[in-house]
């Protein structure tokens, strides 16, 4: 094969041409701190470097979800702390007067002044059930959070001297739902950070019974339910032992049976509101005698004829206020202190599952910050360039492309213009 000179500096400059690109590329290097700048200079290292990136960028998202949990919980556990707290007062009281020690000529006028004694704390619980987190919203309505949950039901009257009108509370409705806010906290994994004040201010198990003959009953039609959020299919033809399985077999604290008479009842297994719903335009419940044809949304919704019976913790404390004024000791140390000892029970349950959330959102904070360190140190082995070896690389080329242009000025050989000079 026979070598021109033209071949010669055509493999020289090519060369040459290929070590300044080489040379761009390790000082880019060098002064970006970067391996790659594009995809294309490297793919596998691209691929995993948006991979790490894509992921510390979600463990922030998710680092400031845990943080909005956590205060959100803290908010929850310091508002049923002072619940207790008040509950706790509201029972010593309850159990001074069921014991008869205020008797004689002033014992009128000292069970009086326990019932405005209480008359406060329900106040104040009902202040605790509305309040609100550090952007105004309420925290015990579900998904409602834009109106006050508890809606207070007062009438005027005189007082018991007969001297001036004072308002007396004889009511308080649940205006939230039964939803609950939740926080991703990683992929696919969430957590509540609500709780639906429907479920925490309660007092007493609720039950629903019917007062309809169910015996020759039969499901027109496949249709759907829901009890409490959980949604129950319901097949045509089935009888009313079907439905009272079907509820029974749902993971649900709502138990159903089956009464003496043919008629069903519904019973929760813990203090909470029950919320019952015929969706997509069925009509099982309202059969069934449950709920009222043509009714409104959950939960003044139950059939006028069914007996319904549960007690917020609204009503409990009301319930006492009346039997003080009556001076019904028997309810007083019976019912009242019972429907109290639920009432507390139900608050510090709720505390506890309130807390343990508190302590996983802690552990889970704290791995996160490790995956953040470990994709923070892999990111920088990923993309970051060993700046040594780069130096080291440099210099190396630098070297190369010296000896290059100085044997390639030995192998070229001279011109007929050189000899012109």
């Amino acid at each position: 094969m026979r070598i021109t000179g033209q071949m010669t500096s055509n493999s020289l400059v090519k060369n040459l041409n290929r070590h300044q690109v080489d040379l761009d590329e390790i000082q880019t290097q060098i002064g970006t701190g970067l391996k790659i700048r594009k995809p294309s200079d490297d793919p596998g290292l691209a691929t995993n470097q948006m991979y790490f990136r894509t992921r510390l960028h979600e463990l922030e998202q998710f680092g400031r979800n845990l943080d909005d949990g956590k205060a959100r919980l803290d908010q929850t556990d310091g508002a049923l702390s002072v619940a207790t707290d008040i509950l706790q007062r509201v029972r010593v009281l309850t159990v001074q007067a069921a014991n008869g020690i205020y008797q004689g000529d002033k014992g009128f006028e000292l069970e009086a002044a326990i019932g405005k004694e209480i008359d406060q704390h329900l106040r104040a619980l009902i202040e605790i059930a509305n309040s609100r987190d550090a952007t105004g919203k309420f925290i015990f309505g579900g998904h409602t959070i834009d109106k006050a949950p508890f809606e207070v039901i007062e009438t005027k009257e005189k007082n018991l001297k007969g001297l001036g009108i004072q308002e007396r509370i004889v009511g308080v409705e649940y205006r939230g739902d039964i939803g609950e806010q939740i926080r991703e906290i990683d992929r696919g994994e969430y957590i509540g950070v609500t709780v639906p004040g429907n479920r925490v201010f309660w007092g007493t198990n609720t039950s629903v019974t019917a007062s309809k003959d169910l015996t020759e009953y039969s499901v027109p039609s496949d249709q759907r339910i829901k009890i409490n959020g959980v949604e129950i299919s319901i097949a045509a033809g089935d009888k009313l032992d079907d439905v009272i399985d079907k509820i029974n077999s749902s993971p649900l604290d709502v138990k159903a049976s089956r009464l003496g008479n043919n008629n069903i009842s519904l019973t929760t297994t813990n203090p909470h509101q029950m919320w019952l719903e015929d969706i997509e335009g069925g009509t099982v419940l309202k059969d069934l005698g449950l709920i009222e044809p043509n009714s409104s949304e959950p939960p003044g919704n139950f059939s006028r004829s069914a007996t319904v019976t549960g007690l917020s913790i609204f009503d409990v404390l009301i319930q006492l206020k009346n039997d003080l004024t009556s001076g019904d000791q028997e309810k007083i140390s019976g019912k009242d202190l019972g429907d109290i000892d639920l009432a507390l029970e139900n608050i510090l349950r709720h505390r506890s599952a309130v807390g343990a959330k508190v302590n996983r959102i802690e552990h889970h904070a704290q791995r996160m910050d490790f995956d953040r360190t470990f994709m923070t140190e892999l990111l920088a082995k990923n993309e970051s360039v060993d700046l040594p070896e780069a130096i080291m690389n440099l210099k190396w080329l630098e070297s190369v492309h010296n000896y290059a242009l100085n044997i390639g000025s030995r192998i070229i050989r001279p011109t007929l213009m050189d000899f012109l000079r």
